[in-house]
């Protein structure tokens, strides 16, 4: 199966929802490999996101990041850019994003997945590996 990095973030939600739920065994070991297998592309992208960020936003004389702050001046926990470090952020992220892999493994049947409950977000974040 050949999956981005984008879709793989897309689902990791999805992933820890109906993963912490109680399902049949076969569907269960099949989803906990396909999330070992995406973890290490999970980690590696954070790394790169990391790097991306150290080189581009906004830092004091220090060098430790800069935060947005709201109104009063109370610290929002995001990183500040210029706006155009901030476009070169979003191009190469976005480029990171687009990379595609190749990960062995098939789609579950949904009906495999037993009489859990789940919401349809779910749903759509785990399309790529869920079928009906």
């Amino acid at each position: 199966m050949k999956i981005t990095l984008k879709e793989v973030s897309e689902m990791q939600a999805g992933l820890d929802v109906i993963l912490a739920k109680e399902l049949p065994v076969r569907p269960a070991y099949w989803l906990a490999r396909f999330l070992d297998k995406v973890r290490s592309e999970i980690g590696a992208t954070e790394k790169i996101r990391m790097q991306l960020i150290d080189k581009y936003a906004k830092k004091d004389k220090d060098g430790e990041f800069i935060f947005k702050k709201d109104n009063k001046g109370k610290d929002l926990q995001e990183y500040d850019f210029t706006k155009e470090n901030f476009e070169k952020f979003g191009k190469e992220y976005t480029e990171l994003s687009e990379v595609e892999m190749e990960i062995d493994f098939k789609p579950i049947k949904l009906s495999d997945l037993g009489d859990i409950t789940i919401k349809p977000i779910v749903l759509l974040q785990l399309k790529k590996i869920i079928e009906e």
